[in-house]
This record gives C-alpha cells, structure tokens and sequence, in this order.
C-alpha cells in the first residue's frame, strides 16, 4: 500500500493545486502498479508554517518562495 507524504510550506499552492498533486501523485503509481493499486494509493499534503522551513541553514518565508517562483517565470 503506497504511502506519499508531501509537505510544503502553506499557501505556496492553491487547493486546486494541490488537488492536482494528489490526483497526480496516485496515476504515477497507477502507471506503474496497474489500475487495481488506485485505491491503496494514499497521498498526504502536510502544509508547514510560514518562516518554519529552512534550506541551506536559511529560512525560507512565504515571500521568499513568491519571489524565486516570479524569477523562475519570468
């Protein structure tokens, strides 16, 4: 029974979005597992607080992940 935990900080994705990473999540398994694995596939989304992730020994903020998403999209 897979089992994916997918954490992100909050509000960095919409619950649309996250929707989509859920249902997106489970037809990767279903390609691979076949279609009888669809209903033991279970996704979670935990959402981490704002300013309580960090990478490279920095702490990234809400704003700081809106900023680097604007440079990468533009």
């Amino acid at each position: 029974m897979p089992f994916v935990n997918v954490q992100h900080m909050a509000g960095v994705f919409t619950p649309e979005q996250q929707r989509s990473l859920i249902a997106d999540i489970t037809e990767a398994y279903v390609r691979i597992g076949g279609e009888g694995i669809r209903p033991n596939v279970t996704v979670v989304i935990n959402e981490v607080a704002d300013g309580s992730w960090g990478s490279g020994g920095r702490i990234k903020t809400l704003a700081s992940v809106q900023a680097d998403r604007a440079r990468r999209l533009s």
